[in-house]
């Protein structure tokens, strides 16, 4: 068994224990939407690393457009929605007090896609490869400027900001690892890099969510 393939059924089984467990806390009426939304994406992460797993056992391309891949940028939407509109408009209202913060977090997502653009050197991939790239990493872009506004922008009465800033890393730390993934080859240090960190957010992410939501009496 392959390297590879021991890194992608510990991914998987990790994504289902952790899934399987947010269902059963989230899953129930009355439970908070915020929460729910980032169960669901541990859910995307399950089927991600199932297809994932099949496509190394059939030696196939991981960079490939593939239902792996539409799981990833499913796990990213969800991130998205869970931190747009109630928590977002509780901590920004858009006003000028704000601007600084907003400025900073879309400068983070759009010097990484640049960093990662300008480094990558010795590639062959054809242009409809570059465009399926330009367009996977906007989802990504939208989920990382989120988290990093929600980990940098001042706190708010009740302590919402201050509470769920260690689920916000985490977050920063998912999408980081997604850019590094979509654009390093499969299998090298940095993949592998990734992968670590992607495991870690996987058994991570929930119990930080739920400490802050415990703190805030959600």
């Amino acid at each position: 068994m392959s390297s590879a393939m021991i890194m992608e059924i510990i991914y998987t089984v990790l994504a289902a224990v952790a899934f399987a467990i947010g269902a059963k806390v989230y899953f129930k009426k009355g439970a908070p939407l915020y929460a729910q939304m980032v169960v669901c994406m541990l859910g995307c992460r399950f089927l991600q690393g199932l297809f994932e797993t099949l496509m190394v056992r059939g030696n196939l391309d991981l960079n490939s457009v593939s239902l792996a891949g539409l799981g990833q940028l499913a796990q990213l939407l969800f991130l998205i929605c869970a931190n747009y509109g109630t928590i977002d408009s509780l901590c920004d209202d858009g006003s000028k007090a704000y601007r600084k913060y907003r400025i900073i977090a879309a400068i983070v997502p759009l010097a990484v896609v640049a960093y990662f653009f300008l480094t990558k050197r010795g590639t062959t991939d054809t242009t409809p490869e570059v465009v399926m790239r330009l367009f996977s990493v906007v989802i990504p872009m939208i989920a990382l400027y989120f988290h990093v506004k929600h980990l940098i922008i001042k706190d708010v009465e009740g302590g919402l900001i201050k509470n769920l800033r260690f689920y916000n890393l985490l977050g920063v730390l998912n999408c980081l690892a997604f850019f590094v993934g979509l654009f390093t080859m499969p299998m090298s240090v940095p993949w592998y890099i990734a992968f670590i960190i992607y495991d870690i957010v996987t058994i991570a992410i929930l119990p930080a969510l739920r400490s802050g939501l415990k703190k805030l009496n959600i």
